[in-house]
Parts: C-alpha cells; sequence; structure tokens
C-alpha cells in the first residue's frame, strides 16, 4: 500500500470509520469505571472459565505503548527490554480516575496524530509500522465488544 492510502486510511479510521464505528468515538462517553471494567469470560465449554479480559483502559493502553513503541523502532530507536514491555503492555490503572482516564484518552488521539505523521514522512520505514493499523482495527473491535457487554448502545 502506498503511504498516501496508508494515510487516508489511518485517518478514516479515526474520524469516519472504516466500515465500523469510528476509533474516535469509541473512546468518548465513558466513565473512568466503565474503561477500567474487566470483563469475565465465563460459559465457556464444558463449564471452564477463561478467566477475566481486558478492560477498554488496558486495551487503549496496549494500543499507545505500541504505536509509541513501533514509532521509536522506525526512528532507529533501540529495543527494549522485556521486562519494560511486559510491564506497559496491558497496565491497569491502580486506582482509575476521571483524569486518568481523560488523560489517557488524550494520549490515544496524540498517538493517532504522530502515526499518521509517520506514515506521510518518507524518512520513515513502513516495513513494520504500517501493521499498526490492521492491530488497532482489531483492539478497537475488542473495545465495542466490551462496551456492548457494558450495555451500551453501538456506535453509529
Amino acid at each position: 500500500m502506498d503511504r498516501a492510502s496508508l494515510v487516508k486510511m489511518w485517518d478514516d479510521a479515526w474520524k469516519e470509520g472504516l466500515w465500523a464505528a469510528p476509533w474516535s468515538k469509541s473512546v468518548e462517553g465513558l466513565t473512568a469505571a466503565q474503561a477500567a471494567w474487566q470483563p469475565e469470560a465465563a460459559g465457556a465449554p464444558g463449564g471452564m472459565s477463561a478467566g477475566k479480559r481486558h478492560s477498554i483502559w488496558q486495551i487503549v493502553s496496549h494500543m499507545c505503548f505500541w504505536r509509541e513503541y513501533g514509532l521509536e523502532r522506525a526512528r532507529g530507536g533501540a529495543n527494549r527490554s522485556e521486562a519494560d514491555v511486559a510491564a506497559n503492555n496491558w497496565p491497569q490503572p491502580a486506582t482509575p480516575t476521571e483524569e486518568g482516564w481523560k488523560a489517557l484518552r488524550e494520549r490515544l488521539a496524540r498517538s493517532q496524530q504522530a502515526i499518521g505523521a509517520a506514515f506521510a514522512d518518507e524518512r520513515v520505514p513502513l516495513d513494520r509500522l504500517k501493521y499498526v493499523l490492521g492491530h488497532d482495527c482489531y483492539h478497537m473491535g475488542q473495545i465495542s465488544v466490551v462496551r456492548a457487554m457494558l450495555g451500551l448502545a453501538a456506535i453509529e
């Protein structure tokens, strides 16, 4: 895919949606408590439980981390340690606050702009960074499912 098409898809995903809810709207209208809620995956065949699933807060944190780390790597930054990746991959807030949730949504918006700018910058290699689009489509789908589990209306 050429850069211009990638930039357009990235921007459309945020603003209008790619045949799905716009990413910007997927994290709007949630309280910190809703964003931090973790669904329980119960009722599996044979009475098994798959345990807790990630909260919207964790999913957004995960997306931000991999966007930021992907940008670092694309710009020639070093690999992070396994311990650093593990600590930042799926963090759940110790105490979810409205201020913390707002800050995380703002971080997501900043990373959206930063990735879009990197996609447009001929100096930034796309060999790995381009895959953030598919990664984030997947996780935005997860967010939509968790929103539905919270009893929230679908985003149109």
